[in-house]
């Protein structure tokens, strides 16, 4: 029980912060929904017309809905459809942690120095993380019963318990395909580029599976056969193959994993490459770049920096497939064309720049929390004892990554936006390019923002920075959607980051937000000098 307790109190951290997503969004939703359909029932009819036309062009962030008028679909689709994404990073962290991070920190070797088995403290991990799991199903979906209640349109508890079960065979079968990732790499960061890797082009398959395609391959993921139950909309009843199907692969790949947890070598990976013969040399490399401030950060990063590029752009082109379909039919109907209007949606730039830059800043605000999690995992790992001993001062290796973050953060929002444009010349979609532009500079802001408070979090508390960075982001999304619809003051608007960033695509750009967000970079880098120069290095 001593394993297990400690795989317990090692997973906390992120079950309590996963809890606690869901738990808030699942209680949000509900409310906020009781506030938009309306009290008519022609209000209510046009309102689930209204959001089932708007559920077509969020297909790569969210499930496809069902039954948009009704409490059960709402939940279904906007606080629980959520979840997936959620889910799945807190799982592929705490597999690589357990893969490979108590292994990197020598947490690893100690217990199997104490006569611990490497089956007994791997089946400990994923036992830990099993029971964490169900709480953290059983508090999202608890949390979605008791928003229902609230709104006065109560949920039967059966239905919840059954979507709490798919829930919980998604996070567990995304936890084994990271736990076996992280035994063909030797460090944490390569495991959870690879298992995060791994996972996105599994989410990607089960995006294009929605639109009705990948009917060869979609089986193969994970998301698709949870996507493919709707207990909650379909009369209490499980899509009980695929459950079975989603759980069965879950156990499978763990036992994969457990069997090359056990095979490998401490600190080495499952698949080595054969020796090299080659003569040593104290020759320098001859990569120039490697010579130069920033770009040999960037070097070092250019396999990941090239997928967040292609991924980003890939979307972006996806969200232009039906953008001009989708934006023609509601301006066909003059109920929608009002809405439209209302909105700032009426015209292609305007529900480009609301709709896919909105999902762009928050994609962009994960890259920069990826990076800050690299900065900590450089201190904790003893990279940024090297790189201090060579000399190099410690005000320069801020400055370095703050400065690689930008051009990367540069790069990925400018290829996406390229990508956007070149797009919809082809595909004949009017947009203004100089709003475009305007749109993606000021994503790089974002950027900034995320970049100086993990600069800040890392001078200061490294092991804390990216739960920390997670909790800005999390909050920041939920204060941008729900202070319209609750109607808060404007002041607590202002404390999302992304209400910071607004809708500068339309050509509206609140300059003084504008300032504040560029702001909280620059004050979050001075505060990272300050506390870099000051700390013990590993401390």
């Amino acid at each position: 029980m001593t394993l297990l307790r400690l795989a317990l109190r090692l997973g906390r951290v992120g079950a309590i912060a996963t809890g606690l997503i869901g738990a808030a969004g699942a209680i949000a939703q509900p409310l906020a929904f009781a506030q938009l359909r309306g009290d008519t029932p022609a209000d209510q009819a046009v309102f689930a017309q209204q959001m089932e036309i708007l559920a077509r062009q969020l297909t790569y962030i969210l499930p496809t809905a069902h039954d948009l008028g009704t409490m059960a679909g709402w939940i279904e689709w906007r606080a629980i459809g959520a979840m997936e994404i959620v889910a799945a990073v807190w799982a592929l962290i705490a597999a690589t942690g357990a893969g490979r991070g108590d292994e990197e920190r020598g947490l690893l070797e100690h217990w199997l120095a104490q006569g611990v088995s490497r089956l007994r403290y791997i089946a400990s991990r994923i036992a830990g993380f099993a029971v964490l799991g169900i709480v953290v199903s059983a508090v999202t979906l608890g949390a979605a019963g008791l928003g229902s209640a609230l709104a006065k349109d109560p949920l039967p508890p059966g239905p919840l318990v059954l979507q709490a079960v798919a829930l919980l065979g998604l996070v567990l079968c995304c936890y084994a395909i990271a736990l076996l990732a992280s035994q063909l790499v030797i460090t944490r960061r390569s495991a959870v580029a690879v298992g995060g890797g791994v996972l996105l082009a599994l989410y990607l398959v089960d995006v294009v599976a929605r639109s009705d395609g990948a009917e060869a391959i979609r089986w193969i993921s994970p998301f698709w056969l949870y996507d493919q139950n709707h207990p909650l909309t379909n009369g209490g009843a499980l899509d009980v193959p695929r459950t079975i199907a989603l759980y069965a692969s879950g156990v499978a790949i763990a036992a994969a994993a457990v069997a090359a947890f056990i095979g490998r070598d401490l600190g080495g990976a499952l698949l080595r490459r054969p020796p090299r013969d080659a003569r040593p040399t104290l020759a320098p490399s001859r990569d120039p770049l490697l010579r130069v401030p920033v770009l040999a950060l960037l070097d070092q990063q250019r396999t990941a920096l090239s997928v967040w590029a292609l991924v980003l752009a890939g979307l972006a082109l996806f969200f232009l497939s039906f953008t001009r379909t989708l934006v023609d039919t509601m301006l066909a109907t003059p109920t929608f064309r009002v809405y439209l209007e209302r909105a700032g949606l009426a015209s292609y730039t305007g529900f480009i720049g609301i709709q896919w830059f909105s999902t762009l800043v928050l994609l962009l605000s994960i890259y920069a929390i990826v990076q800050a999690s690299g900065w900590a995992a450089d201190d904790q790992e003893g990279r940024l004892e090297l790189i201090v001993a060579q000399p190099v001062s410690r005000t320069r290796v801020v400055i370095e990554r703050l400065g690689a973050l930008l051009v990367a953060g540069a790069v990925v929002a400018g290829l996406s936006s390229v990508a956007l444009v070149l797009g919809a010349s082809v595909a004949d979609i009017p947009i203004d390019v100089q709003h475009v532009a305007l749109g993606t500079g000021l994503a790089v802001a974002v950027v900034f923002a995320f970049g100086g408070l993990g600069a800040a979090g890392v001078g200061w508390r490294p092991r804390m920075t990216v739960t920390l960075l997670g909790a800005v982001a999390v909050t920041s999304y939920f204060v941008q959607t729900l202070a319209p619809l609750f109607d808060w003051p404007g002041w607590v608007s202002d404390l999302s980051i992304y209400a910071l960033y607004g809708d500068p695509v339309s050509g509206t750009v609140d300059f003084v937000r504008s300032c504040a967000l560029v702001g909280i970079g620059v004050v979050g880098s001075l505060v990272a000098l300050a506390a870099m120069s000051r700390r013990d290095i590993g401390a």
